[in-house]
Parts: structure tokens; sequence; C-alpha cells
């Protein structure tokens, strides 16, 4: 797969499969902050469990609703999870925190709240529409998110928050953005327009790079490639689909995973930078490790 070995070349060194088992299946891995463990939830998001990658020990941290969608990590080794739940038909989301002393309710079920961007231990969200900061390690709101810039996703449409002021990015105009992800430095942001492909912008919305079927895109640490899924369907079900990495340019690409038996997907990078962990259909979990050529 790898010949002409150039600088920047990506060498795979062993792809290991971490759970695999019919009867438990585990879905959307992602590494903690430190990158010892991997959080991963099973069908429908619900519940969260915690592995250890050297022993490959699975520790259960809840079975929560909604726990598994976008799980965070913090510096100090807490956990924070959604727990969502149904009144009247109508969905509320309430946050914990778990950690050594134990499960805390950090902020109290309401409506609409978004997947937060994590900077510096700092969750950054929406709830319903208005821009929030909750520090994770006190579990405390702070006031506002002035001073920092980030990129909310609030119903299909991107919101850009830089010194407190808030506008809209649309670099393709008007329609769907999804999978919106600012870089670590916070001054590229990778997006999918539905029916466009996946691009990456300046936090003016001027575009770098058009990356074409790039599904569920996610910056390496350094903020020089982007990790994605190739997947294709049939209009009911997955047909296939392999992992990608790209130059954040579109200059390079390499195809990570080449297995017509399986399908790999919503792929995560370890804190180094030197492997991505993903899970398949069935509900394996799988991480590969390489080596970026300098």
């Amino acid at each position: 797969m790898f010949t002409g070995l150039m600088a920047g070349d990506i060498i795979i060194d062993d792809t290991r499969t971490l759970i695999k088992d019919e009867n438990a299946p585990f879905y959307f891995p992602v590494y903690t902050v430190d990158g010892k463990s991997i959080l991963m939830t099973q069908n429908a998001y619900t519940g969260l469990w915690v592995m250890n990658r050297s022993s490959e020990a699975v520790e259960k941290l809840t079975s929560a609703p909604g726990a598994g969608f976008h799980p965070r990590s913090l510096s100090d080794g807490s956990i924070i999870y959604r727990h969502d739940e149904y009144e009247k038909g109508r969905k509320y989301t309430a946050l914990y925190k778990a950690n050594e002393s134990g499960i805390h309710l950090i902020v109290e079920k309401t409506r609409f709240v978004s997947p937060a961007n994590m900077v510096n231990d700092r969750l950054l969200y929406l709830i319903s529409d208005a821009p929030a900061m909750l520090n994770g390690i006190s579990g405390e709101r702070e006031p506002s998110l002035h001073g920092f810039t980030t990129v909310l996703n609030d119903k299909l449409t991107l919101k850009l928050y830089r010194q407190g002021v808030e506008s809209v990015i649309a670099p393709q105009g008007d329609g769907n953005y999804i999978w919106s992800q600012v870089s670590p430095a916070g001054d590229m942001l990778v997006y999918t327009k539905t029916g466009d492909g996946t691009f990456v912008c300046d936090m003016g919305g001027r575009v770098i790079s058009e990356l074409g079927y790039a599904h569920a895109a996610q910056w390496s640490p350094d903020g020089q490639y982007i990790v994605y899924m190739k997947d294709l369907d049939d209009g009911t079900q997955y047909t296939e689909s392999e992992i990608w990495i790209v130059t954040y340019d579109g200059e390079g690409a390499w195809q990570i995973t080449d297995t017509p038996d399986k399908i790999e997907m919503y792929p995560q990078w370890a804190p180094d930078g030197k492997r991505v962990v993903y899970h398949t259909l069935s509900g394996e979990i799988i991480e590969t490790s390489f080596e970026i050529v300098e």
C-alpha cells in the first residue's frame, strides 16, 4: 500500500482488535486525554465503559441513556457524560462527572444541550441556542465564552464565537453543516456540508482545502492531519467503510484500513498522534498504530 516512501508518509505498524464480543458490542471509542484508556458505549449511545489500554480491563461507569454521546475526559482523570431522558415526549439532558469520589451531577437537566468543545478543561457548548462554558474541574459555570474562539454546531448551522461575538460561518452557502471540529491551534475548522463534501476553512470562513468524501473527520493532535471514514451505503444500510488519513491541505492521503469483510467507522486520534481507534459495524473496537515519516 505504501510505496515510494517520502517525508510525511505514513507507515502502518500494527492493527489489533481490542474488543470482539458478539454478545456485547461496543461503539464510538474515544481516548482519554492521557491516552491510557478508551471510553466506549453501546447501541444508541447507551451507557459508558472505560477500557485500560495496557491491561484491556473494562469497567462500566454508567448505564445512563446518552452517556456515550461525546463523553469528555479531563486532565485530573474525571469523565463528563450526558444523561438523556424524556418527559412527555420532550428530551432533557443533564451532565454528570465521574471520578474516584463517585458520580456527581454538575448540570441540571435542561433542553437542547449540544456536544461540547474542550479547551483547557473547560466545556464550551450550547444550551437552548445560548452559549455556555463549564469549568470541568470545579463543575462551576463560567460567565461567558469571552476570551475563547470556538465553533459550535447548532441545528446544522456553524456558529462562530470570538471575543464574545456570535456569527454564522457558511462557506458553501445555505445548507446543512455537520461534523465540525476546530483545529488544536484554534485557527482552522473541518466540517462536512451535506451533499457537497468535507472542507477545511480558516476561522473567517475562507476555504483552505476540499477533502471530498470524508465523513466524521477528526484533527490530529498536531493539526497537520485529519482522519476520517469513507463509507458507502445502499440507501438502507452500510455496505462498506474504510479509515483514511489526509493532510489538512488535501495534498497527501493514506488508506489506513483495507478490509472488505469489515465496516470500520468513526475514527478518533490518540493524544500522542501515533494511533487511531475506531469501531466496526458489528461492534468490535480496533486500534491501528503507525509512524509518520518526517
